[in-house]
């Protein structure tokens, strides 16, 4: 007795000690993961917060061009011209105003740091002429332009001169620097980061070894000694067969009472199973269905005596979810659940005769024979995906051209923005008015012109590829959006302007309209009819959609200036 209670005080302390070295090696883990993880964040933070910099200073050398284009546009235009341009020049210095007060003392709305590194304080603040007193100079000048009156605009102007001068030469060389500098200081942050990642992943590593070494071996070997024991409890157990044959006995009798209230219940189920008005099915090893009640017959088309025996997935899965289907079910039978486990889904079933079919699935598991087994409980659903598909065709899609509407649009337009901004890649949107439609809808009716409508948006959506949207914008006007045209803005715009090309041609064709008329014989009306386009490019930029849309409107408004019938491909003015 005593050495049984000795035996068992060593393998406490065993155990003990074991646990001990466990939880110190789970902590000092956890401790290397921390710190690795704290220095990813801080990689991500230098990469953002490197970018938003990199991306607010090169902005600050295309503002000085800009605002030293708009100070020339401003003397060299008509007087009816320049308040406008009045506008944008006071936006343009505006925005590097703040941009520089962002860079030179942080702006957390611009994700701009509060402190500047020796250097990059040096090159703004270590001479009298530093980069800060150049911007400073530079656009107290341009404000300066801006508030004198239009008559004392003139090109001979010194003011003028200077900020040509400034912008062209010194500003935009010192922006340049600052740029280069901001990039060599993000690269060296991020290198110091990833050598302090490297340490971690180290460390990690060597207490990884050591644990193996001073927590595994000796586990493996205090098992080993536990299954010895283990077998001296097998032979002891033995001894013990005579009393559980009296107890199998008694649990005899008792499983002939369950079966008996078992036979009972299943005939319940049955009951309910032949009169539900949903389709029950019950799945057992391997998938094979065990029960299918008269529902699912009317539901699949098959009889029981065809469908019981057969796999179900094999039976009326579609055939692009089958392979999931099987390799989740196997999953079930192994462990009981799934992420569709007491769920209520809807999917696409196989009818008898092939065709596809929408229904609502519910499943629910349980244990039985030692296998798991799934209850799935099905209606079918195609006259709620009718109405729903009416609805979304009512709140998306134009009811007389069947062209996605306004609102779906907007919602593709910013989409293709997205993918823009990720791959880097020039889109386009093309604005189209219909020329001489007006006409038609005053001499003809209004049959007359949403016959004409109909066919411009056919020719429209041949004329489209599969990855781009063709959608009816109001009236007479048609949007296009052109998505991946190219990373580079030249042979983009020419593609741009291809499509647009094949589109002008195809809508100038004659239409043939067989308008129908009240009290009079249908007849067929012949009708010219040309577009004015407008094409708008679009990239990695932060504009909103409707930036984009005023863009491709007023291109389309030139269009129509330089005869109709034309493309213009909107360019800032200048």
């Amino acid at each position: 007795m005593s050495s049984n209670m000795t035996a068992q005080i060593i393998d406490q302390n065993v155990a003990r000690s074991l646990t001990l070295r466990y939880v110190v090696a789970l902590i000092l883990v956890a401790s290397l993961s921390t710190a690795a993880w704290l220095s990813l964040h801080l990689v991500i933070s230098e990469q953002k917060s490197t970018a938003a910099i990199v991306n607010v200073s090169g902005r600050q050398r295309m503002l000085s061009q800009r605002t030293a284009l708009f100070a020339n546009l401003l003397a060299n235009s008509p007087t009816t011209e320049r308040p406008l341009i009045r506008e944008k020049l006071k936006d343009a210095i505006n925005l590097m105003e703040r941009s520089h007060e962002g860079l030179t003392h942080g702006d957390a709305s611009m994700g701009l740091p509060e402190t500047l590194s020796p250097a990059v304080r040096a090159m703004y603040y270590g001479a009298p002429d530093a980069l800060d007193h150049q911007v400073i100079s530079y656009i107290a000048a341009i404000k300066a332009w801006l508030i004198l009156e239009d008559h004392e605009l003139t090109l001979d102007k010194p003011l003028l001169k200077e900020i040509t001068e400034t912008a062209s030469t010194t500003l935009v060389s010192e922006l340049d620097k600052m740029v280069r500098q901001y990039q060599l200081e993000g690269e060296a942050s991020v290198s110091q980061l990833q050598k302090a990642e490297t340490i971690f992943w180290l460390s990690t590593l060597l207490l990884l070894i050591l644990e193996a070494i001073l927590i595994f071996h000796p586990f493996v070997r205090h098992v080993r000694i536990i299954f010895g024991k283990l077998q001296s409890v097998t032979d002891e157990l033995r001894l013990h067969h005579d009393q559980l044959e009296d107890t199998v006995r008694e649990r005899t009798a008792e499983l002939e009472h369950r079966s008996r209230a078992l036979a009972e219940s299943e005939e319940k189920f049955r009951l309910i199973g032949t009169n539900a008005k949903d389709g029950i099915i019950i799945i057992g090893e391997k998938g094979i269905i065990v029960y299918w009640n008269p529902a699912a017959e009317m539901l699949f088309g098959y009889s029981a005596n065809e469908a019981i025996g057969q796999n179900l997935h094999d039976l009326i899965t579609p055939e692009r979810y089958r392979e999931t289907a099987h390799k989740g079910f196997e999953r079930f039978q192994q462990f009981g659940v799934g992420s569709l486990i007491a769920q209520t889904f809807d999917i696409s079933a196989l009818h008898k005769n092939g065709e596809e079919f929408p229904i609502a699935l519910s499943i629910s598991a349980f244990m039985y024979k030692n296998h798991w087994h799934a209850l799935g409980t099905i209606r079918d659903i195609t006259e709620r995906k009718q109405m729903e598909e009416q609805v979304r065709q009512l709140a998306f899609y134009d009811a007389l051209t069947n062209l996605p509407n306004r609102r779906l649009f907007n919602d593709r337009l910013k989409q293709s923005m997205a993918a823009s901004r990720r791959n880097n890649t020039y889109g386009a949107v093309l604005f189209l008015d219909l020329d001489n439609f007006k006409p038609l809808n005053d001499t003809y009716g209004h049959n007359a012109g949403d016959l004409l409508l109909i066919e411009a948006a056919e020719r429209l959506k041949q004329c489209a590829r599969e990855m781009d949207t063709v959608a009816r914008f109001g009236g007479d006007e048609f949007v296009m959006i052109l998505n991946d045209l190219g990373a580079h803005i030249t042979p983009s715009a020419a593609l741009a302007s291809l499509v647009a090309e094949k589109i002008r041609i195809s809508l100038s064709a004659p239409y043939l309209l067989e308008v129908k008329q009240e009290e009079q014989p249908d007849r067929v009306v012949v009708h010219h009819c040309t577009a004015s386009i407008g094409i708008a490019l679009f990239i990695n930029h932060d504009d909103k959609p409707n930036e984009v849309m005023k863009r491709a409107d007023e291109a389309m408004y030139h269009a129509k200036l330089a005869g109709r019938n034309q493309i213009r491909l909107y360019e800032p003015k200048v």
